[in-house]
């Protein structure tokens, strides 16, 4: 007689019988899942170079893996693309849209399986300090930052409004880039990889910059472009007004030759 028939026997109110053997079973099915977990093996990768970055040569931190796929750590992939603008390290190939993605599930496995590796250590505390200097702790409206522009490159900015979210806490931030058109403005989330204090990676030697002459001439052709928008405009206007001066003198002309 097991000890489910056993408390079946003994006389209990219905309330705690259904009480006894709802924490019975599920004790029962607890042990039976801890029993199931010990006989999984976990993988873990017997091979290194299943482990190792292409570009750093050290074990993965912050794995991700590209469109193309290819696999790089984070820190690795983003300093790449500090100095060849969206472009994969590995083919050449051009990077659009969300173009990495990480895999929480490899980090972890190669976590355990360099568990005493100290050089997978020290790698681990330079990817903190690194995320470290490059967090914008705190947000004021004219304050400068670095900001990353939508084709991956390096500019440098003022915060122009800030979006206060749930607890007062900032949420977004309304950027302008210094030395752009007003048209550029954006907002930005405070948590996003595009904003690092001012001269983090601008500062930086061989990093991607727009030169002044681009500049100056992307800014011109913006100039003209909404100087003839305008002109345009107020031809339309022009046109329209006139139309409409048109149609009430033939208006007017009809009811005074109706009255006559």
């Amino acid at each position: 007689m097991n000890a489910i028939d056993e408390l079946r026997k003994t006389k209990f109110t219905e309330k705690l019988e259904q009480f006894i053997l709802k924490k019975r079973r599920a004790q029962t099915n607890l042990d039976e899942y801890q029993t199931r977990k010990q006989k999984q093996q976990p993988y873990v990768p017997e091979d290194n170079t299943d482990q190792i970055c292409s570009l750093c040569k050290c074990f993965y931190v912050n794995y991700v893996t590209t469109t193309c796929q290819h696999n790089c750590c984070q820190k690795c992939l983003f300093d790449h693309l500090l100095k060849c603008r969206k472009k994969c390290p590995v083919c050449s190939r051009e990077l659009k849209g969300d173009f990495a993605f990480p895999c929480l599930s490899i980090d972890y496995w190669i976590g355990i399986a360099q568990k005493n590796n100290k050089d997978y250590e020290v790698k681990l505390q330079e990817i903190e300090l690194w995320k470290e200097r490059g967090r914008v702790k705190e947000f004021t409206v004219g304050m400068r930052l670095d900001i990353l522009d939508t084709v991956f490159v390096w500019c440098q900015g003022e915060v122009k409004d800030i979006r206060y979210g749930k607890n007062d806490q900032p949420k977004q931030v309304f950027i302008h880039y210094l030395g752009w058109d007003k048209v550029y403005d954006e907002i930005i989330d405070v948590d996003s990889f595009r904003l690092a204090p001012l001269g983090t990676n601008t500062q930086q030697k061989n990093v991607i910059q727009y030169k002044q002459s681009n500049v100056e001439t992307i800014q011109r052709s913006l100039n003209i472009n909404q100087n003839a928008n305008s002109n345009a405009r107020e031809t339309n206007h022009r046109s329209l007004i006139m139309a409409l001066a048109s149609q009430f003198l033939s208006l007017r002309n009809d009811l005074f030759n109706n009255q006559n």
